[in-house]
């Protein structure tokens, strides 16, 4: 789940005193988190800035209550813009049953009680951490008396957020999802995220509620906002909220409305228009506030289409205004094509004889995360590259696409994940059909030796002499014959028989075969055990570990790769892309990349103890040239933070490079150092 346990930093809703205000009225207000004239007064009322130490938007003030023939409404405003800041967590509980019985624990495991006599049956839960925010952001728990937990049901049936010096969240919520009590007993409460400030909030504070001063202790909250349901003639008319695709279908459309309708407009096809194409049929769907409108044809790609609807009622007869704003829908349709390059992975992991599954898991409808394995990829041509095609919704604004980042991973098997951290895709709605051409864990067959290479290591260690039964040192390593064993399996000796060239001079040495398929990047270290202690020891604690790239175009076992003296516990050197090792004391020293990983912009930054000629490259893992970023004389200094050398993500054509590893190289008269990055896509 994307959202993390966090510290509670605020709490609303308790009314002037217990019992109500009488302030809710009747009608269905635009759900846009704006208070509209329905709402009537608040139900309850927070001083501003009566928070605790609160650096974040969590000062909240009003919480208003209304509702129609079908849904409850609730909005509570924030002394904050919380279209900008993206920040904090609502709860709003509900008691239905004006008694005892309810939740003695909370949804989301925060340390908090609710005080008798109302304790909530239901709890609203929301968060603000990413725009757009709306109902996938919210989730609808429900509490068992009978097994004294709670159980997630759905979402709200539609949420919106305003912007503002002071913004309000809106929650609208059907009446038999709760029962359709004529009383309700209700507060809403804020919770953070992890760590400072731990800063409260309470309205009217009374003495026993919100009496915790830190997640330590316990905090209580009191239910005590009653609210009457009110009835009446319905005046207010429909509204068009949204619309959405099943699955990546784009010959149906359905229109998400703000209340249940009437089927006799509701389901004449003649009232909607679709930019392109003919609506041929319009049929009530789910809980009649939506209609599956189906179309003469697909719907176009990578440009802003446009949704309307007019003669539509509700049940109570109210016609939808004709107005271009609440009867329009503006989205774009994007189709992204997923090429997933299996065959690494699958040469050592397939489950023969059963078939092979490889599915995408994702942020973004139709992706999800769960269940598992429901967006399967196909492998048509039968050599390990699975590949699918979805199509992706987002709104408009004002006829102009934008841009949101997609989260997903691949799974094998429908149970084994990669292993490395999600893929970050950005969806562009400009893009009729776009490509996403990526390696299991990014890891193309170019990032593997096509044979074996042999690696000779030599370290110097001045403080010992070599005797098979005193000193011993060892190296440590990420691909095979290396691994990280303690003790160590692989040891380095000072005997004078080669590789060594002289016994007892403090160069210790040895020869490893790598063999063909090892991953050319290669971290390792050193360590060392001398009796009678009998632990091995690394060098260079807490420090990076060193690395060398086995490059399979220039080396062999015939042809080894000769490594230069280390010096032992002195790891601030990188081994370069040729194989050559070169110490940076007393010359130019290459740092790290800022930042790294990265997307698609990084800056690189160096040293230089003297004027120099310098020639700073990108490689990629193959040892290709990709990008040439300076050429010259520089004089002595440090090239860092705004003298950094920056990197766009491009090659020598201004073509954006895919995602993956790369080296950069910085050569000078006196030495060259390279340094491996990641570009994240």
């Amino acid at each position: 789940m994307k959202h993390a346990h966090a510290i509670l930093v605020s709490l609303l809703a308790t009314a002037l005193a217990i019992g109500s205000a009488f302030a809710e009225g009747f009608g269905t207000p635009t759900l846009d988190g704006v208070v509209d004239g329905v709402y009537g007064s608040a139900e309850a009322s927070d001083p501003a800035g009566d928070h605790w130490n609160n650096l974040k938007a969590m000062d909240m003030l009003n919480l208003y209550v209304c509702n129609d023939n079908n849904f409850w409404y609730f909005l509570f405003t924030v002394n904050e813009n919380l279209s900008t800041t993206n920040w904090g967590k609502y709860l709003l509980y509900i008691d239905v049953t004006n008694d005892a019985n309810g939740a003695t624990s909370d949804a989301w495991g925060r340390k908090t009680k609710a005080a008798d006599p109302h304790k909530p049956e239901y709890s609203l839960n929301t968060w603000v951490n990413a725009a757009p925010y709306g109902s996938e952001d919210t989730q609808f728990w429900v509490w068992n008396q009978g097994t004294t937990s709670w159980s997630m049901s759905g979402g709200a049936d539609g949420a919106a957020l305003s912007a503002g010096a002071v913004s309000g969240i809106e929650y609208k919520l059907a009446r038999s999802r709760i029962g359709d009590p004529s009383t309700i007993w209700v507060e809403v409460w804020s919770t953070g995220e992890t760590g400072n400030p731990p800063a409260q909030d309470t309205s009217n504070d009374p003495a026993d509620d919100w009496n915790a001063s830190n997640w330590d202790d316990t905090a209580t909250v009191l239910v005590s906002t009653m609210v009457t349901r009110q009835s009446g003639g319905d005046t207010t008319p429909p509204t068009l909220e949204d619309a959405y695709i099943i699955e990546s279908n784009r010959d149906t459309l359905i229109a998400v409305f703000s209340e249940p309708l009437d089927p006799t407009g509701a389901e004449t096809p003649g009232n909607y228009t679709v930019t392109g194409v003919t609506v041929n049929g319009a049929k009530l769907y789910g809980d009649s506030s939506q209609v599956l409108l189906t179309l003469s044809a697909d719907m176009g790609l990578g440009s802003c289409l446009t949704l309307e609807a007019v003669n539509v009622k509700d049940r109570a007869l109210n016609t939808i205004v004709d107005n271009n704003t609440t009867n329009v829908h503006e989205f774009y349709l994007t189709q992204l094509l997923v090429r997933a390059n299996m065959n690494l992975y699958l040469r050592t992991n397939s489950a023969a004889p059963d078939p092979d599954t490889v599915a995408i898991e994702g942020s973004i409808s139709p992706l999800t995360w769960d269940p598992t394995c429901d967006d399967l990829l196909a492998d048509p041509e039968g050599d390990s590259i699975y590949v699918g095609r979805f199509v992706f919704m987002h709104t408009c604004t004002d006829g102009v696409t934008d841009t949101v980042n997609l989260e997903y991973k691949f799974t094998h098997q429908c149970a084994t994940w990669e292993s490395i951290g999600n893929h970050v895709y950005t969806l562009d709605g400009t893009y009729a059909i776009d490509t996403l051409d990526i390696w299991w864990e990014n890891l193309a067959p170019v990032d593997f030796t096509d044979k074996d290479i042999d690696v000779v290591f030599f370290v110097r260690h001045w403080n010992i002499q070599w005797d098979s039964d005193v000193d011993s040192i060892g190296v440590n390593g990420s691909q095979a014959p290396l691994n990280w064993d303690v003790p160590p399996t692989n040891r380095l000796k000072d005997d004078g028989v080669l590789p060594d060239s002289t016994a007892d001079d403090g160069i210790f040495s040895a020869r490893f075969t790598f063999p063909t398929g090892t991953l050319k990047n290669v971290d390792f270290k050193f360590l060392w055990k001398q009796l009678p202690d009998t632990l091995f020891n690394y060098e260079c604690f807490e420090q990076s570990n060193r690395n060398v790239y086995l490059n399979d175009t220039l080396f062999s076992t015939t042809t080894p790769i000769v490594m230069d003296v280390f010096v032992w516990d002195y790891c601030s050197i990188v081994q370069g892309i040729g194989g050559r090792h070169v110490p940076a004391t007393g010359s130019a020293e290459l740092l790290h990349n800022v930042p790294n990983p990265f997307n698609p912009n990084t800056a690189i930054e160096f040293t230089l103890p003297a004027d120099a000629f310098v020639d700073l490259s990108i490689y990629d893992v193959g040892g290709r040239l990709v990008r040439g970023l300076l050429r010259g004389n520089l004089a002595a200094g440090s090239y860092t933070g705004d003298r950094a050398v920056p990197w766009d993500g491009t090659d020598d054509e201004g073509r954006a490079v895919r995602s993956g590893v790369y080296f950069y190289r910085l050569k000078t008269n006196e030495n060259e150092t390279t340094r491996k990055m990641v570009l994240v896509r």
